[in-house]
């Protein structure tokens, strides 16, 4: 394929740009078709709204996902936040910076000491650290080792616990997650600091009115619900 450019690059960006397109452009094949839309899931069968939901829920039936389950019996606001963050499309002050968007620093508004990235405010962060503390105690499973959101996504997989147990957890997690999100924002537009006991008071409660109403079979009473006796 022979490039006829109106200029050469004179910067560095430019150069790399044009490099980086040339080679997306390898790939390309014309032809006198006119374009249409296809879906992605490689079935014969067009596109289908049942497709698109699996897709969301992580069981594709062509494996390609990004392995995060919703938990049936939190609210679809908590999943819809999770998923993002599994995603990375939430906007932190890096993942803004990465935007273009202009933000005062990239510093963590909890510990103004690391960039805030979703990593470090969900697992980072000495906020989070006690959080999975708090949460860890409550839920008895020792040794919560989290570096990546990707692990608290998988964590109820890896706590040697079964049945109802392992689906309760893997929504507190996600409630977790969603409590310390709204913090970071309380803390950036109303100036409020952020409390870890409190934090782990509010996921309790939200968990035990989520699961007493939402989960079939969900039967457990408060002092049950705060000591994890659940089945």
């Amino acid at each position: 394929m022979v490039w006829d450019w109106r200029r050469a690059p004179n910067r560095q960006e430019e150069s790399t740009s044009k490099h980086d397109l040339e080679n997306l452009l390898q790939a390309v094949h014309l032809n006198d078709r006119g374009d249409t839309w296809v879906w992605c899931d490689d079935s014969n069968d067009g596109f289908k709204v049942a497709t698109v939901k699996k897709w969301l829920r992580g069981t594709g039936t062509n494996g390609d996902n990004f392995g995060f389950s919703w938990s049936k019996w939190i609210p679809n606001k908590c999943n819809i936040f999770m998923w993002r963050a599994v995603l990375d499309r939430l906007p932190t002050k890096t993942a803004l910076g990465r935007r273009n968007i202009p933000v005062d620093n990239q510093l963590c508004v909890w510990c103004n000491n690391n960039e805030e990235s979703i990593e470090h405010i969900l697992t980072g962060c000495s906020i989070s650290a006690g959080i999975w503390n708090g949460v860890s105690t409550w839920c008895k499973v020792p040794g919560m080792i989290l570096f990546h959101v990707n692990d608290l996504v998988s964590m109820h997989d890896h706590c040697r616990v079964s049945g109802n147990k392992k689906t309760i957890l893997h929504g507190i997690i996600i409630i977790a997650c969603w409590r310390m999100w709204r913090a970071r924002n309380e803390k950036i537009f109303s100036s409020k600091e952020p409390n870890v006991v409190e934090m782990i008071a509010d996921i309790k409660t939200l968990g035990f009115l989520w699961y007493k109403h939402r989960f079939k079979g969900g039967v457990v009473d408060w002092d049950r619900w705060c000591s994890f006796d659940v089945m």
